[in-house]
């Protein structure tokens, strides 16, 4: 069994806490604080029987060889966000997202989103190194897997109304579409900061 270190077992209590109360939690945290490590200890905690972790391809070596190593060999099952449809009909205790911010993409919901939502999932622990690395409206549709959070809204364009503040720009051969990424930090930001855990390599906030 992995010994975690101490940051990486107070932003685990934090998860832990947010997890048992609203079912959900996003750990976003720098390279290499042990993102994954910390996810496996909650999942640990949380006694949780089937968990689907899905990453990218090249990680799931990795992933799995930390899995081993958190004695959840027969709990997690890990999988790549091309594989997702093939798990649709299974209910899962959790769902752990790696690089969550690959669902991020807005205004319409990309395939990874979609097929997302067809999963059946008790609760959902979201990770990221950057949540939203371009604009912050990429955060809709990652926070649209949790149980709550901006569910009155259903779609991308409802939330903009009250989020974005829409511009124009020029786009190909001088089209003119909408701009939706100029979105409210501060109003988002007080939405979801409750349910944040940031982990640095010294501290978590």
């Amino acid at each position: 069994m992995i010994e975690l270190r101490s940051y990486q077992q107070a932003a685990a209590d934090r998860i832990e806490n947010l997890m048992r109360k609203y079912r959900c939690a996003y750990l976003s945290g720098e390279v290499r604080t042990g993102k994954t490590l910390t996810a496996f200890e909650v999942i640990r905690r949380l006694d949780c029987q089937t968990v689907l972790f899905v990453t990218k391809k090249k990680a799931i070596a990795s992933i799995e060889k930390d899995r081993d190593a958190m004695g959840l060999t027969g709990v997690v099952t890990v999988i790549n966000f091309e594989q997702i449809h093939k798990w649709e009909t299974i209910h899962w205790d959790a769902l752990i997202l790696d690089e969550a911010h690959g669902v991020g993409a807005f205004p319409k919901p990309s395939k990874r989103f979609k097929d997302l939502c067809r999963i059946k999932y008790e609760q959902i622990l979201l990770l990221s190194g950057t949540p939203s690395p371009e604009s912050f409206s990429q955060l809709y549709h990652q926070w649209r897997l949790t149980p709550f959070l901006w569910g009155k809204y259903p779609n991308f364009y409802r939330w903009a109304d009250d989020y974005v503040h829409l511009k124009t720009k020029r786009v190909g051969t001088g089209i003119e579409v909408n701009d939706y990424s100029d979105a409210n930090k501060e109003k988002i930001m007080q939405d979801i900061e409750p349910y944040t855990v940031k982990m640095l390599s010294l501290i978590h906030i």
